[in-house]
């Protein structure tokens, strides 16, 4: 059986640069990114006197938060700093659309909506200024 591994060249990672703004690529900046993930929500359901916690599916799902991070550059355009430089705030706008795309032997896509929650520039002595910013999912992620 032939394993299927790939590297990172493979991943194209495309947001709105604002709530209902212009796709941007930010592939060639980022350094890390955390994990497309869609998780089950488990309600407890651990009864009096029981020794083990146990857990029923609830029925909902949701997209972990993803964080991203690279070095900082503002001198692109568009650059990682223009992008996210202002977290979400207006509860009345359109979420950003997030869309990574692994460009395997056969393309995957994760597209789902999200929130800039926080995006910070980190100084570190005798070292590249970096940045990191994290997206809050908010409703459907899905594979394609």
């Amino acid at each position: 059986m032939a394993l299927g591994k790939h590297s990172s060249s493979e991943v194209t990672f495309t947001l709105t640069d604002a709530q209902g703004g212009t796709n941007r690529i930010l592939t060639g900046f980022l350094l890390t990114m955390g994990p497309a993930k869609i998780s089950s929500i488990l309600q407890k359901s651990t009864a009096y006197g029981d020794t083990w916690e146990k857990l029923l599916p609830s029925g909902l799902q949701k997209v972990d938060p993803i964080t991203i991070t690279g070095f900082w550059d503002d001198s692109a355009t568009p650059s990682p700093h223009t992008v996210l430089i202002s977290p979400d705030i207006l509860p009345n706008s359109a979420a950003r659309s997030l869309v990574i795309t692994f460009s395997t032997g056969t393309i995957r896509t994760f597209t789902t909506t999200c929130w800039l929650e926080s995006y910070a520039v980190i100084g570190k002595t005798a070292l590249l200024t970096e940045f990191a910013a994290v997206l809050v999912c908010t409703g459907s992620g899905v594979w394609t």
